[in-house]
């Protein structure tokens, strides 16, 4: 059994793992009888292509096709050992039993990934200890922006050192012992601001090996000489703490030493400053601190204000934008590559039974191995973005510098530079997975990226641009716990008939209740009117006296009124039984003079009339109809609902056109039928 190498650049151990699981997982015997039972399937699906299309050779190339994948790629068995180029101390990194498909395929593209990495990176001249190989992305950029941040982490220290700052060199500028012109541009401000005033004394802090901290005051002088004995040890225990916070994979011991060397390498190669890594961190430490005191001193300022609004705001916006971006990017797209790698080896006892399968056995393979030589482009894509933001983030910080080296000066502006060439590192990283797929499918599918990567730039101009053009300038604007405070509205009008204006006014109101209304010609007191101490009220007994009348009248209304529709009742009965009678009877008929029997029939013609026209247009029946037409004629009224009373109308208007006094004198001529006037 061989042992083949496989290369990685980061996540070793992930790789280790997932290396373990594949050897485990596939020579167990469950996975062997899946193995079986998929070429049994197989043997199936090339019978039913034989049956089908009548070639008998498809059964042939499945059967060489599967057996010759199962006899190379699964049954032989290699030993991989993983190289992590990050972490060579990488341990266990001896994997057994991994199948010979995986293990040559991932071995040769890992490969031919790390020699196009390192030979890229000798081609390039980059200095060795920042290579891309050894220490990822932009190391040397990020080596001088992690120092630029970097803090006094003792208390005492750092309270001695600030109060040396405002007490002592401070003054001493102020008393022209040397100018701030030669401090801000000293390469070593500690050895400048040297050795201390007698004349001049601080608060000294100093801690015992209990703990406690004792206060007391030295001269100046003083202090410059405790000062100075104890950068030595402070920088030396920062260089353990700031190590292991950039290497956190390494000891204590091995992340200083590998931060002592590299750090020289990254200032030499970027700023053109030959000093070793105490020198820069002493200097770093001093430039902050001082900084610091000088913010402490003299208060903040008052920023300028902006000429070109539009290319100003367009820039702040890109950088904002850019810098979100690359600040994701430079986290997420590393271990993307880690992730598809572990998830391409971990898919290969997944896959391996469909590269068994009839036809499509061939093609799921090709997927499966131009996968490991797309995530294998992504290392020299790495190194040669590598190489092009280290030389332009060489130049720009040595441009800022402008020969000076580290110094209070220089400090910001090549901190600005390098920022810069952060943010556009970590956006062109975001770039690497399309880009390493786009050189597989050509230079029209990179470019096909650009408008996309360039959004945020052409939105930023766009709205800046908008924003100026048309006065719309919004900055700043937040909303969290919103109040309105000292509100002001000028020239309010109301488009109504009458317009209010006039001049300012302000309203007070005092304990008493008083207004006072200040103008800006006078002031107008408004004294509210006294009320009287008591209020009148109804008693409990008028009010229960007031409801037993109206509950009486009420009750009296009711009996009226049910007497009334009884009387009315009454006067129709009556009504239909002297014209049944009339119609019947004869001798009651004869009992009438010739004009009664006259106004009589006049008066039933004209019922029957009335009652028809309700049948025909309102669909009642005979009984309904003439008993309303009856109680019209009686009483004036009649009750149905709303759809009828159009047509009641008419038949009311009808019976009042025939006289005042014809309806009572139809009704006089039948005895007992009308009782009222």
């Amino acid at each position: 059994m061989g042992t083949v190498e496989l290369f990685t650049i980061g996540g070793g151990e992930y790789i280790v793992n997932v290396l373990n699981a594949v050897a485990a997982w596939t020579g167990a015997g469950g996975y062997k009888s899946l193995l079986q039972v998929v070429m049994v399937m197989g043997l199936a699906y090339s019978v039913l292509i034989v049956a089908f299309s009548l070639d008998w050779r498809a059964w042939l190339h499945w059967f060489l096709q599967a057996t010759l994948m199962y006899m190379v790629l699964m049954v032989p068995r290699l030993d991989v050992h993983v190289t992590d180029r990050i972490n060579p101390s990488l341990a266990p990194a001896q994997v057994a039993n991994v199948p010979l498909g995986l293990a040559m395929i991932a071995s040769f593209t890992s490969q031919v990934g790390d020699y196009l990495v390192r030979s890229s990176e000798v081609v390039f001249g980059l200095p060795g200890d920042l290579d891309y190989s050894r220490n990822g992305m932009i190391y040397g950029s990020r080596l001088f922006e992690a120092t630029r941040s970097l803090r006094i982490h003792d208390p005492e220290f750092a309270a001695n050192l600030d109060e040396h700052f405002r007490q002592c060199v401070f003054y001493d500028v102020l008393l022209g012992r040397y100018s701030m012109e030669t401090l801000a541009n000293a390469p070593d401000i500690w050895s400048a601001i040297g050795p201390g005033s007698q004349a001049r004394a601080q608060r000294f802090l100093m801690r015992d090996g209990d703990g406690q901290v004792t206060s007391s005051i030295q001269t100046c002088r003083e202090a410059y000489t405790a000062l100075s004995t104890e950068w030595n040890g402070m920088v030396d225990d920062l260089g353990k703490l700031f190590g292991r916070q950039l290497y956190p994979k390494q000891t204590a011991d091995l992340a200083k030493a590998k931060l002592f060397a590299d750090l020289p390498v990254a200032y030499r190669y970027l700023t053109g400053v030959s000093a070793s890594a105490s020198d820069i961190l002493k200097q770093s430490l001093a430039i902050n601190a001082m900084s610091q005191a000088m913010h402490g001193a003299a208060g903040a300022t008052g920023t300028g204000s902006v000429d070109v609004y539009a290319q100003t705001r367009a820039d702040i916006q890109t950088e904002r934008t850019y810098g979100s971006i690359a600040h994701a990017a430079m986290k997420w797209v590393p271990i993307l590559n880690i992730v598809l790698t572990v998830v391409f080896y971990a898919l290969f006892p997944v896959l391996f039974p469909l590269f068994l399968m009839p036809r499509s056995g061939p093609v799921a393979l090709k997927g499966y191995l131009t996968g490991f030589f797309y995530l294998a482009a992504w290392g020299p894509l790495y190194v040669i973005l590598h190489m092009v933001m280290m030389l332009k983030g060489a130049s720009e910080v040595t441009g800022a510098g402008a020969g000076t080296g580290l110094t209070l000066t220089s400090f910001t502006g090549m901190s600005e530079a390098n920022d810069d060439v952060g943010l556009l590192a970590g956006y062109l990283v975001a770039s690497i997975p399309f880009l390493a797929g786009g050189i597989a499918r050509g230079a029209m599918a990179i470019s096909s990226q650009a408008t996309s990567y360039l959004n945020p730039s052409q939105n930023a101009a766009e709205e800046a641009a908008r924003e100026a053009s048309t006065g719309n300038i919004a900055l700043g604007n937040s909303s969290f716990d919103n109040q309105t405070v000292q509100t002001r509205q000028h020239d309010q009008w109301n488009q109504a008939p009458s317009f209010t204006y006039g001049a300012a006014q302000t309203r007070a109101f005092n304990e008493t209740g008083t207004m006072a209304t200040s103008f800006a010609g006078n002031q107008l007191l408004d004294v509210p009117v006294s009320k009287l101490p008591f209020m009148p009220q109804v008693t409990q007994s008028v009010a229960a006296e007031a409801a037993k009348v109206a509950s009486e009248t009420r009750s009296r209304g009711k009996t009226l009124s049910n007497q009334a529709v009884q009387s009315v009742s009454n006067a129709v009965s009556r009504f239909q039984e002297f014209r049944r009678a009339m119609s019947t009877d004869h001798s009651v008929s004869d009992s009438y003079g010739n004009e009664d029997r006259a106004n009589i029939s006049s008066t039933f013609a004209e019922v029957d009339q009335a009652s028809k026209m309700l049948q025909t247009r309102f669909g009642l029946r005979a009984e309904v109809a003439d008993s309303i037409a009856v109680e019209k004629y009686l009483s004036g009224s009649a009750s149905l609902n709303a759809s009828a009373g159009g047509s009641l109308g008419i038949v009311a208007g009808a019976v009042s056109a025939s006289g005042s006094g014809g309806i009572a004198k139809r009704c006089e001529v039948v005895p007992g039928i009308w009782t009222g006037g």
